[in-house]
């Protein structure tokens, strides 16, 4: 009987230490830590070891390539981003993440059709109006750039009207 109730005792503090024992943190969670803490490299580093233990997390592909890009590493960036569209191609906050990347990449092409494909999914999405608008007028597609303009002045009344440069002759 002694011997029954010592090993109910155990079993018992065994439960309770599991259930109060630490668990590991979510190292997407990390990385956000360190980013939200301006500690970009150490974000990047985290981001990597979350990714490793999911590959397929769209969300955190997402994540991952907004650290790297923050981070400076933005070929990383661009890996991860299309990774995260290749796993769910109707997020438009990925293909304006990409866009935004692309454009700080200066390759307007690439930022174009990442933009373009953000504005079919979310067409009411500021950022990704004004990213066509920018990317289109770089690359001289005057009458998109002209509509994504006027579009961008209607979505966001209480903004500075975007002006358009000049082209010059």
């Amino acid at each position: 009987m002694v011997r029954r109730a010592s090993l109910l005792a155990l079993a018992l503090a065994s439960a309770v230490a599991c259930a109060t024992a630490p668990q590991p943190q979510d190292p997407g969670a990390v990385a956000l830590a360190y980013a939200t803490a301006g500690r970009f490299d150490e974000a990047a580093r985290e981001v990597e070891l979350a990714v490793r233990a999911r590959p397929e997390d769209a969300a955190l592909r997402r994540q991952a390539g907004q650290i790297q890009s923050q981070a400076g590493n933005l070929p990383r960036a661009v890996e991860h981003l299309e990774v995260a569209i290749r796993l769910a191609p109707r997020d438009p906050e990925t293909w304006i993440a990409l866009g935004e990347v692309e454009t700080r990449r200066r390759n307007a092409p690439d930022a174009y059709v990442a933009f373009r494909r953000a504005v079919e999914l979310a067409p009411t999405d500021v950022r990704g109006v004004s990213g066509l608008a920018i990317s289109a007028d770089t690359l001289g597609f005057d009458a998109e750039a002209d509509l994504a303009y006027a579009r961008w002045a209607e979505l966001d009344p209480t903004a500075p009207a975007p002006v358009r440069p000049k082209k010059r002759p």
